[in-house]
């Protein structure tokens, strides 16, 4: 794969990195954790020739329904309000994984809107 095709990949925001699906899962229970955790168990989006990353930022490719971001997020939120540390070498509270998750499920609202709004045009 080209660089300039990863990047494009990469930038979508349902591609996620190893490293946020990990501490998404720290804060998610039940059938969400399940979901993250398939994701992980799934083959990461293939890296370009001379990728210095390790495993830890590894990007998945997810297919998660409206509903399921939203949980998540929600479970994320909960995380930020608690002040909740990430773990890792570097410890950080949860607001960038929020905003992480707040842009995929406005991405999901979008495709809901244009979806309902071809439904009506038909």
């Amino acid at each position: 794969m080209e660089w300039d095709e990863y990047k494009k990949i990469c930038d979508h925001p349902s591609v996620l990195t190893r490293w946020l699906i990990e501490q998404t899962l720290r804060v998610c229970d039940g059938d969400i954790a399940s979901l993250l955790e398939a994701t992980l168990g799934s083959v990461p989006i293939t890296k370009p020739l001379g990728h210095k990353g390790g495993a830890a930022i590894d990007m998945f490719k997810t297919s998660l329904k409206r509903e399921d971001v939203t949980q998540i997020a929600v479970q994320v939120q909960s995380a930020v309000k608690t002040d909740k540390r990430t773990s890792g070498p570097v410890e950080r509270d949860y607001s960038h994984i929020e905003k992480t998750w707040l842009e995929y499920l406005h991405w999901c609202e979008e495709i809901a809107d244009s979806e309902h709004q071809s439904g009506e045009e038909e």
